[in-house]
């Protein structure tokens, strides 16, 4: 125990994981000193945490022209020049000046061309010279080429004065199907403020990560064979995690140069298991000038000991010496109740004990308000009991006779069952 408390969290490394004998951490235990158990509870991983970043991105103001006649088109005050993927935008005439923009009836607002993976803007904020005080209604539309034009709906910008400050509403709220511009019309141009900058906003989704999942790097071994166990395809690598890990992503660590990898992820739990697909991903490692560019990890979401690379047979075959698995694996954490006498230990490796955890509700009724004031504690190095290794042994040999036991119950009852026959055909009288 790091950190004393009431309640103390233990994280269990990749070594509990392999330690323990039932794949759902069925097995494992708690006691004191004194070999007394010790409540405990698994505490699974959390998972991130959602968040939103805003995102903002300077949009350039160009005041419109006399209004039109009804019925009339409204000139645009810029001009669209495409080039290729490129597209120009420049105005028609001079800079706006502040003047013209007060004279103008409305604004046009270049939000500037979006990337393919830019999240769309929800809104746009205004900044303005003057009036200090106002209340000015409008209407606006957007387009994404200046031709043609879809109504985006209606709005007020106001700044009022406050004992506690002044109040401003500086947001024009933007459809979800806004374009690149937006032609914002006042209804009274008399009384409308005179822009000078604008900002479009967007929300950009993210998520805050609770627990780490824990980096592991495994060397290539050799394929164990089991009962219903394949022969490794040609060019394929074995991976043995240790244990059954929880994974959620992982990836190739490639030699230096440029190399290709298809491949097919394959796992299973115990050697008698037969091979499940996984994945099926590319593997790369790309050399240009000096740097080095590598695929992104694989995400995952299994569990598995054993893993198997098998890159395809038109690729170069791996080099086993020189490539190493990096996996993320999210491994759960133990709270227990700090009673009884310390230090504590941790018991795995039972094939057959019953589920020693408390559901955790019942050790942790209210989680949320007693996460912050857990204690801290790790793990030490394991060791083996020697009573419970020579029971397992004896077990192991009983295991070993037992199907010897019973062929020679079977033969001696064999044996027995045709010595009565022949001792009854024996004593049978003849026929006179």
């Amino acid at each position: 125990v790091e950190r004393g408390a009431a309640l103390v969290q233990l994280p269990l490394p990749a070594s509990a994981y392999a330690h323990a004998a039932q794949p759902s951490l069925q097995d494992l235990r708690i006691v004191d000193a004194r070999g007394e158990r010790v409540p405990f509870a698994v505490l699974a991983p959390r998972a991130p945490e959602p968040q939103s970043a805003e995102l903002q991105r300077a949009a350039t103001l160009y005041p419109l022209p006399p209004k039109p006649a009804a019925g009339g088109v409204w000139p645009s005050p810029v001009e669209i020049q495409v080039q290729g993927d490129r597209v120009s935008v420049t105005s028609r005439g001079k800079a706006a000046s502040s003047a013209a923009g007060a004279r103008s009836g409305g604004w046009l607002f270049d939000l500037g061309e979006r990337q393919r993976d830019d999240p769309p803007p929800h809104s746009l904020r205004v900044q303005w010279s003057s009036p200090t005080e106002f209340a000015a209604s409008f209407s606006f539309e957007t387009s994404d080429d200046l031709r043609s034009w879809r109504r985006g709906g209606y709005g007020q910008l106001m700044a009022l004065s406050a004992t506690a400050g002044p109040l401003t509403q500086p947001l024009i709220v933007l459809p979800a199907n806004a374009g690149r511009f937006v032609r914002l019309v006042w209804a009274d141009a008399a009384n409308a403020p005179t822009l000078t900058t604008a900002h479009a906003l967007s929300s950009q989704p993210r998520s805050r990560v609770l627990d780490a999942p824990a980096e592991l790097i495994f060397a290539a071994s050799a394929q164990p064979v089991g009962k219903s166990a394949d022969a490794p395809p040609a060019g394929a690598l074995h991976f043995d995690l240790g244990g059954v890990l929880p994974l959620v992503q992982l990836e190739l660590r490639l030699p230096a140069g440029t190399r290709v990898v298809p491949a097919q992820v394959q796992g299973r739990n115990r050697v008698e298991d037969p091979w499940r697909e996984l994945a099926a991903s590319v593997f790369y490692r790309l050399e240009r000038e000096g740097n080095a560019s590598v695929s992104p990890p694989l995400a995952l979401r299994t569990s598995a000991r054993y893993l198997r690379i098998v890159p395809d047979a038109r690729g170069a075959a791996l080099d086993a010496q020189q490539t190493q698995l990096v996996v993320q694996a999210q491994l759960a954490s133990l709270v227990f109740a700090a009673q009884g006498q310390a230090p504590y230990v941790l018991l795995a490796g039972s094939s057959d004990a019953a589920r020693s955890a408390l559901p955790l509700a019942t050790l942790v009724p209210s989680l949320d308000d007693e996460r912050a004031r857990f204690g801290r504690s790790s793990l030490g190095p394991w060791s083996e009991v020697a009573a419970v290794a020579r029971a397992q042994e004896v077990q192991q040999k009983l295991a070993t006779l037992r199907p010897l036991l019973l062929w020679a119950v079977l033969l001696a009852g064999v044996a027995a069952l045709g010595f009565m026959v022949w001792r009854l055909a024996r004593d049978k009288p003849s026929n006179a």
